[in-house]
């Protein structure tokens, strides 16, 4: 397993190791296996550990006693209440063992290619594994392909508050401190029938992009230190969700609250991760502290950022090959983004719309001083029919050609094309260089939004001078 795919389950890094099943998931029983301390019958100190079992028995209280606030309490349910709190839920991916008379819904069921599914898909998948929204619903489970961690828990306890859950609740540890306190378990989980599941959206408890944008929130990035400083959202903090946790278990309240003393409790707050996922961990307390905490991700913010929104339709250079020192003129013609050469998608005067993808006014100014804007979710044209707005998109959008050599780097100042035709660009290379074959590159851009087109010709400069024939 990669640290990638790890951090997205849950665990900062990969690199702790691991004892894992025949099916590569971390088991707990093989765990317990390596860890005496767990399997000790009650008042029994492993005779390996007898040496450190103060120390170990003071770690252990300091853990079990947390003293738990009224609204920490009221979401955080300690393993003796379990059998109390209705349909008791595991969410783990591939579990070994299960809570005796726990049902499964492996929290990759919730997601499609990392992206949250939609309302009425996340509702079919509680009913399908017979929870309705009166249902009162206990949570527990963990990242088991990444070594254990629990974000996938807090995350499917997000979705059902964000589907409008009101009985649900967290269990206060996992699967461990559920058979060191000597609690039944099962190698299969409980099936019960369907029911219907009728959501209330909850839509304050996720931010939108053009929220986010806004500045009106507080950011927090619950990524790691490497990925924040590696790029992330302007006017965001670095609080990593691993900072909330002793272990697996959320720290005791007086630590939090030193954690997120640079937040101002009277601003909403937005929490993101790359998918929303170890978000959620910090969402969590920070709702339990009284925060206007909403979950967001990295990947949707990179999504709605500003793109040009076109493809290079073809490239060609006249004369190629060329002499040393000869004029070579560059042309390129555009066209829509996704847009099959078969079928060229061209409007009433037989232009192809050139757009940006994004929001219309996202660092641009007005949009409307050099473009139009189409009807589909706030997309910038920049082709336009009048003559006015024809102009004023000519000064804004800008195509360069880039001239390399063989080892990538540049022979010549970037080549300015103009437009000559609706999608056509031209522009004028004099190759005084060495002979040799060199690459062009394409950029186009409008205002801080570019597209480069890397490689698109080949250009053969030959050892024959065009003037090799003056004074003969």
């Amino acid at each position: 397993m990669n640290n990638e795919w790890a951090v997205f389950l849950g665990k900062e890094t990969a690199t702790q190791q691991v004892v894992s099943s025949s099916n590569d998931l971390v088991s707990p029983q093989i765990s317990r296996q390596n860890d005496p301390s767990l399997n000790a019958k009650s008042g029994e100190v492993p005779s390996s550990n007898k040496g450190n079992a103060k120390d170990e028995n003071d770690a252990s209280n300091s853990k079990e006693d947390l003293q738990r606030s009224q609204s920490f309490a009221s979401v955080l349910v300690p393993i003796e209440n379990a059998y109390s709190q209705g349909i008791i839920l595991d969410i783990s991916h591939g579990a070994p063992e299960y809570i005796k008379g726990a049902i499964s819904i492996d929290y990759e069921n919730f997601l499609s290619d990392k992206h949250r599914k939609s309302v009425s898909e996340l509702a079919a998948i509680l009913g399908a594994a017979g929870i309705s929204e009166n249902d009162p619903v206990l949570i527990y489970g963990e990242c088991q392909p990444c070594g254990g961690g629990p974000s996938a828990g807090t995350y499917v306890y997000w979705i059902m508050k964000y589907l409008g859950h009101k009985n649900v609740k967290l269990l206060d540890g996992g699967i461990d401190d559920w058979v060191a306190a000597k609690k039944p378990t099962e190698s299969e989980p409980m099936v019960l029938p369907a029911k219907n599941y009728t959501p209330t959206l909850k839509s304050n408890l996720l931010a939108t992009y053009e929220y986010v944008k806004s500045r009106i929130p507080q950011i927090v990035d619950a990524r790691g230190p490497e990925k924040f400083a590696s790029g992330s959202i302007p006017k965001a903090v670095n609080i990593p969700y691993s900072s909330v946790l002793n272990g697996k278990k959320i720290k005791d309240e007086a630590a939090l609250k030193r954690l997120f003393a640079g937040l101002n409790k009277y601003r909403t707050v937005v929490v993101y991760s790359d998918y929303g996922i170890e978000a959620s961990m910090i969402w969590l307390v920070l709702s339990l502290q009284g925060y206007d905490a909403r979950l967001y991700s990295w990947q949707d913010w990179i999504e709605n950022q500003p793109r040009l929104n076109i493809d290079l339709l073809k490239a060609s250079a006249q004369p190629n090959p060329a002499n040393r020192g000869a004029v070579v003129q560059i042309t390129v013609t555009f066209v829509e983004e996704n847009q099959s050469t078969d079928h060229e998608k061209e409007t009433a005067n037989n232009e192809t719309v050139l757009t940006i993808k994004g929001c219309a006014t996202c660092g641009f100014g007005s949009p409307q001083g050099f473009a139009a804007i189409s009807n589909s979710g706030g997309v910038v044209q920049i082709g336009s029919t009048s003559q006015a707005q024809k102009g004023t998109a000519d000064n804004s959008f800008k195509v360069t050609a880039v001239v390399k050599n063989q080892a990538g780097a540049k022979v010549s100042k970037g080549i300015i094309m103009k437009r000559v035709s609706e999608d056509e660009f031209t522009g004028i290379w004099n190759a005084n260089v060495a002979a040799g074959v060199y690459k062009v590159d394409i950029v186009a851009s409008l205002e801080d939004v570019s597209k480069t087109f890397p490689d698109v010709l080949q250009i053969e400069v030959t050892g024959t001078s065009k003037y090799k024939n003056l004074g003969n």
